[in-house]
């Protein structure tokens, strides 16, 4: 996901982090994707979010924004490869997680509908907005989120930046490191068969039918990663970007934004 006409240019946050890996709580994975309790928005909390590194910003939920004072401050546009729509954000908050804390934070307020029809507990999203100001450890294989420089083993690439998405060249394209999708999905693809059920694609800000496409190997640095059928969608969302890469596919990955590369294990 990513919003336009507010700011593509994340603010300095201040940082509170110290050498060394810190715990940043300990995760949930739900079909391969990371919730973590423990998230503090304006010193109020425990809520539970989402860990989404596709989105390019946070998001908090509707009902929560306005029990804890958040006031929308500006409207953007909410863009995603079902469509685009304005919605309402809130900006200068400060996130906490953990033993890392951030300050002037934008929140896009929102009901979360599409994640509420599977995990009603979910009250935001963790997105780049926060994430890319640290080094960070998500472990999926132990259920753990480590914050801090680190020296680990695995595949190494590098990272690139689209609206403010980080992205690896694979042999599919640019793919969009994106910890909150559960299956390869393909831009710019026509589904070759629908599968055993219906298949749907859902976002923020809706829905679209779809179906699967597969055959092509997925290389990252000469390494070939098991897939199955990837997702397919005809439309191209977002210029120069080939689709979706779940983190679900690994044991863990390392963000090292201090020095602009990824390792997956």
């Amino acid at each position: 996901m990513r919003y336009t006409n507010h700011t593509l240019t994340f603010l300095i946050c201040t940082l509170i982090i110290s050498a060394g890996s810190l715990f940043g709580g300990k995760l949930q994975v739900r079909d391969g994707r990371p919730v973590v309790d423990g998230v503090y928005v304006n010193g109020r909390g425990p809520y539970r979010f989402l860990i989404d590194t596709g989105s390019n910003v946070d998001f908090i939920d509707t009902r929560l924004a306005a029990s804890i004072g958040l006031k929308p401050t500006f409207r953007t546009e909410l863009a995603t490869a079902t469509g685009v729509t304005l919605v309402p954000g809130s900006d200068g908050n400060e996130v906490a997680l953990g033993l890392v804390k951030a300050d002037r934070q934008e929140f896009l307020i929102s009901g979360l509908d599409a994640i509420h029809d599977s995990w009603f507990d979910v009250q935001g999203v963790i997105g780049q907005s926060f994430l890319s100001e640290f080094d960070y450890l998500l472990d999926l294989r132990n259920r753990r989120l480590e914050f801090g420089k680190q020296e680990v083993t695995g595949t190494r690439a590098r990272l690139m930046k689209t609206n403010g998405r980080q992205s690896i060249l694979t042999s599919l394209g640019d793919l969009v490191l994106d910890s909150a999708t559960a299956r390869l999905t393909l831009f710019g693809v026509r589904p070759e068969h629908v599968g055993d059920r219906k298949s749907e694609y859902r976002s923020l800000n809706g829905s679209q039918k779809t179906g699967f496409a597969s055959g092509k190997p997925l290389v990252i640095e000469g390494r070939t990663i098991r897939y199955g059928d990837a997702l397919a969608i005809p439309s191209r969302p977002e210029l120069g970007l080939a689709g979706l890469l779940p983190l679900g596919l690994f044991k863990s990955v390392y963000f090292c934004n201090s020095e602009g590369y990824v390792v997956f294990e």
